[in-house]
């Protein structure tokens, strides 16, 4: 059996040999620390992976809806209006009557347009073809022109004979000499208007009667015209839009009346700041939402780009717009005429992009690069990108799905430099 003293001796050895380990453990640990902290940190970087997305690439603007299809009743000459058949809201169809407005002398200008025209018709038929009365009547006419002619002749030489011999005065023979000549003229445009008849107008003749019969045509069709724009008339199926006018009212030229149209087709007249225009296509999909109906969005497509810019000048100064046309190719319905709408059109739609934040892209010695991080060294790579978005940028090639890269790189920083991640700084899209 053993004494206090050797147990004692015992537990005291135990004890320090526990100590003694406690103590290295405790030693290699500091030093594993110590080591550790000695090696480089790198620069600090924020990073972000290369990962696939649904990415779009949008143009926003302000439009105003308006028909496609309308017809507008306007007033062109001074006039009261006699009667109107509608009211807005009622559904009309082609060849309806709308409204009337007082014709005035209109109907008379009409009468007598269309007398003229058959006159100068008359004429050109005549020339064209006479009938054989006339032709006799204007051959009779040629032969006593003829004779007259002849029998002035003999006149005139006898009395010359006469005045040589001094039986007559010189005023005999100048009378003699007119006369003379006076037949002469009578007998030639004789046989020139036999000839007319006999062969047909010639070619300036002709034309002149072709003019005649022209003018008189354009001046009866107007008649027509101004008439008939008094009798206001549908040339479509529609919907009555505005009534503007009232009967008993004195109008002036130029005066709107009425509008109708096919509230089935609509489409935004719109503005796109130059800026945005370079991006924009016939044909992109296009959002609109309007304040008056928040819980309603219509489809669209952008069916035209004008190829010119105009400086609108609002509130906010002036600057430069592009105008374009969106198609409602949806249901419309809410959708009146003369609202205010937004606009979103897709520029771009590409379902599966592989992006990384657009702060990660740079642009060096004409390429585009970004800096890949693999086990904590940042190697500079080139890229070809495709679609900016205002939060990211697609690679169309020289990264991979799932590689980071640094986002915001310093100019500083060089390839194969070491870096360490900063943690807790918000992306691009707003996370952490």
């Amino acid at each position: 059996m053993q004494s206090l003293k050797q147990k004692l001796a015992n537990i005291s050895w135990k004890k320090l040999l526990a100590g003694v380990l406690t103590l290295g453990l405790i030693g290699a640990l500091v030093s594993a620390i110590i080591i550790k902290n000695s090696k480089p940190t790198g620069i600090p970087v924020k990073i972000a992976q290369a990962e696939v997305q649904h990415i779009q690439d949008n143009v926003f603007a302000t439009g105003r809806v308006r028909l496609v299809e309308k017809q507008e009743f306007y007033s062109y000459e001074e006039t009261t209006v006699k009667k109107i058949n509608v009211n807005p809201g009622e559904i009309v169809h082609k060849d309806q009557v709308l409204g009337l407005l007082d014709a005035g002398d209109l109907e008379d200008k009409l009468s007598n347009a269309k007398s003229n025209y058959a006159i100068q018709q008359s004429n050109l038929e005549n020339a064209l073809n006479p009938r054989p009365e006339e032709i006799a009547q204007l051959r009779a006419d040629y032969n006593k022109a003829g004779a007259d002619y002849q029998n002035a002749k003999k006149k005139y030489e006898r009395i010359k004979q006469l005045y040589d011999q001094d039986a007559v005065s010189v005023q005999e023979l100048e009378t003699a000499e007119l006369e003379l000549i006076a037949k002469e003229t009578e007998y030639n445009n004789a046989d020139a208007r036999l000839k007319i008849k006999e062969s047909g107008p010639t070619g300036p003749e002709l034309a002149s009667f072709n003019a005649q019969v022209e003018q008189a045509r354009v001046q009866m069709e107007l008649a027509e015209r101004q008439l008939a724009r008094t009798t206001l008339t549908a040339e479509m199926d529609g919907v009555v839009i505005s009534v503007e006018v009232a009967e008993g009212d004195h109008i002036d030229p130029g005066t709107r009346l009425i509008t109708i149209g096919n509230t089935d087709k609509v489409e935004v007249t719109a503005g796109v700041s130059e800026a945005d225009s370079g991006r924009l296509k016939t044909g992109q999909q296009v959002k609109v939402t309007a304040a008056a109906l928040p819980d309603r969005e219509y489809t669209g497509v952008l069916h035209s780009v004008s190829p010119g810019a105009l400086v609108q000048t609002g509130n906010q100064g002036s600057q430069i717009e592009v105008p374009v046309i969106v198609r409602i190719t949806g249901n419309c319905e809410g959708l009146r005429t003369g609202y205010t709408v937004d606009l979103t059109i897709t520029t771009v739609d590409v379902e599966n992009a592989l992006v990384v934040p657009y702060e990660a892209v740079i642009e060096k010695d004409g390429k585009h690069k970004v800096y890949m991080v693999k086990n904590d060294i940042a190697r500079e790579k080139t890229v070809e990108i495709g679609l900016n978005t205002e939060l990211y940028t697609e690679i169309k090639s020289g990264l991979q799905k799932g590689d980071t890269v640094v986002v915001s790189p310093d100019k500083s920083l060089m390839d194969g430099a070491r870096v360490s991640e900063v943690k807790n700084v918000p992306t691009a899209g707003g996370t952490t």
